[in-house]
């Protein structure tokens, strides 16, 4: 009996060990995700993309991000094979690069089909494509300037949005700081309260070279207080749309004897194709421009004009829009307006020529397959229309999806309206909604002209959604979204614009500040020397009176 009852114990331990064993190995599988993208550039998506993925596949997913600072370091390391990732975020010339190198994989975004092929779904009913939900101007802008691209391995030509998945735009413009400009008359203000911008729609992108457009200063004012981009294609762009505007381009012919605008002026070639053209002549007109323009500037930058401009440092910078929509959205000022409170900063897109740009997902050839499911997922998530809302609120830049889907998608209304303080959204740390004295907005209408339609007072442009309005003449200065060109890879010229730009960047100094330098740099390091004489000197003299 005693032998009966010690073998039913022994084989109750043996089933519960394999019970606990089993349950181990029934573990919830989880997928990984290696996404490579810019700094900051995305809003805190984490959860949400996690519960998606959960929902669609039934699996976890786990997610390694790394960022790039620029377009270049991302194609040096992905060129170079150093980087183990699934999914980038390149700018379109950069995306140009990687499929002329073959490195990348078709994704097929637009065939819902061919996309969601081989996707693992526990919920694919439940599954939305949002292709279509992406902007139509968006994708006709992207194809117009890009159309096919040779891939310089294979010799196949192909679509670039077969490769890639727009996520973000935005534009080349000019912030400023609008009652800086008003006090230099730059801008003026009538007594309807409207403003009179004639001076800064002659001057267009001369502002950035103190230039009213005829070859004049436009104000003493901006000498020394004009912050340029240490961008290389954008301040070459910017200056080719400024030379093609004071006329320096009507003298000079294309000498390009390949070109099929050999012997026409530069002046008569399109904008969106002018800058895309690096020329020998051409490239050595914007020396000379960038040269000139040195002796106006308060210098160079990158990430720190809007501090600049509010210190008043500066009063103008190049800049791109998203960086410009934060920084007016951060100069509210109580004082201005006659105490009524304004935005001290603004942002200008001249009205003849200017850059749109485009960064979207694509994935390189080094990815992994076992993590197909989550790459593709993960692209379609970031097109939906709350996730766009999300980002757009984020970072500031403007999603790819269509801003008519991002109204009509009342959580993405929701989380706008409640991040931007609209009555009847915006609640207290305890989740109270704020009174209508606490909220910005008094209700979701006005906020949707502020942010879907919002026209800018002075140079009746949309900053966030350029192609709402690209078709109305409401001034003198119609927008035309024809007008704003896109810059592709400047290939093997691309070493030309970099010399050029390094010597208007150290070279291209004048003489008196060469000279005030070289007085600093010797005053500097006479007294670092005498201060080191002194102190060993002291030294010495305390080595012998403690002997």
């Amino acid at each position: 009996m005693k032998n009966l009852v010690r073998i039913a114990c022994l084989m109750l331990v043996f089933v519960m060990v394999c019970v606990v064993f089993v349950g181990c190995n029934q573990t919830e599988e989880t997928d990984n995700l290696v996404i490579y993208n810019w700094a900051d550039y995305i809003y805190d998506y984490e959860d949400d993309f996690k519960a998606y993925y959960r929902q669609m596949t039934g699996k976890n997913v786990e997610i390694t991000y790394v960022t790039f600072d620029t377009n270049e370091t991302m194609l040096t390391k992905i060129t170079k094979g150093d980087s183990n990732v699934d999914v980038i975020c390149p700018s379109e010339y950069a995306i140009q690069q990687l499929m002329e190198k073959d490195l990348l994989v078709p994704l097929n975004y637009a065939n819902e089909a061919e996309f969601t092929k081989g996707i693992n779904f526990v919920d694919g009913a439940n599954y939305q494509h949002n292709y279509s939900k992406l902007d139509a101007n968006v994708i006709n802008k992207i194809n117009d300037a890009f159309g096919a691209v040779t891939n310089k391995i294979t010799g196949k030509t192909e679509a670039m949005l077969d490769y890639m998945v727009p996520y973000m735009y935005g534009t080349l413009g000019i912030l400023y700081n609008r009652y800086a400009f008003i006090d230099a008359g730059i801008i003026s203000v009538n007594e309807d309260g409207s403003y009179d911008a004639t001076a800064m729609n002659q001057a267009n992108w001369g502002v950035l070279f103190n230039d009213n457009g005829k070859g004049e200063l436009l104000s003493d004012s901006l000498t020394n207080s004009i912050l340029m981009k240490d961008s290389i294609r954008d301040s070459y762009a910017a200056t080719v749309f400024y030379l093609l505007e004071s006329g320096v381009l009507d003298e000079l012919v294309v000498e390009n004897t390949s070109s099929e605008y050999y012997g026409k002026p530069y002046s008569e070639i399109p904008a969106g194709v002018l800058i895309n053209m690096v020329d020998e002549n051409l490239i050595e007109a914007c020396k000379v421009a960038l040269s000139q323009q040195k002796q106006e500037l308060f210098g160079y930058e990158v990430d720190f004009g809007k501090d600049d401009l509010l210190v008043g440092n500066a009063i103008v910078d190049l800049a791109w829009s998203g960086d410009a929509l934060y920084a007016f959205e951060e100069s509210w000022n109580d004082d201005l307006n006659d105490g009524e409170g304004d935005y001290e900063l603004a942002y200008y897109v001249p009205h003849t020529t200017g850059n749109i740009w485009f960064d979207g997902w694509v994935v390189p050839k080094g990815y992994n397959p076992k993590n197909l499911d989550a790459i593709k997922l993960f692209i379609n998530f970031m097109n939906n229309p709350y996730s766009s809302a999300a980002n757009m609120y984020a970072i500031g830049y403007t999603s790819a999806v269509d801003p008519n889907a991002i109204m009509a998608d009342q959580d993405a209304l929701g989380y706008l309206a409640e991040g931007y303080a609209v009555y009847g959204y915006a609640t207290d740390d305890d989740g109270n909604l704020l009174p209508v004295d606490k909220c910005d907005f008094a209700n979701i209408e006005e906020f949707n002209d502020y942010f879907f339609y919002m026209v800018d007072p002075v140079d009746n442009s949309n900053w966030r959604y350029p192609f709402m309005f690209a078709d109305e003449e409401n001034s003198n200065f119609p927008r035309n979204i024809n007008t704003l060109g896109v810059m592709r890879d400047f290939g093997d010229k691309n070493k030309d614009v970099v010399v050029m730009w390094n010597y208007v960047r150290s070279a291209a100094v004048s003489s008196w500040q060469l000279l005030l330098w070289t007085v600093v740099v010797v005053g500097v390091t006479i007294g670092v020397i005498a201060l080191i004489r002194v102190i060993i000197l002291k030294r010495r003299k305390n080595v012998i009176i403690n002997k």
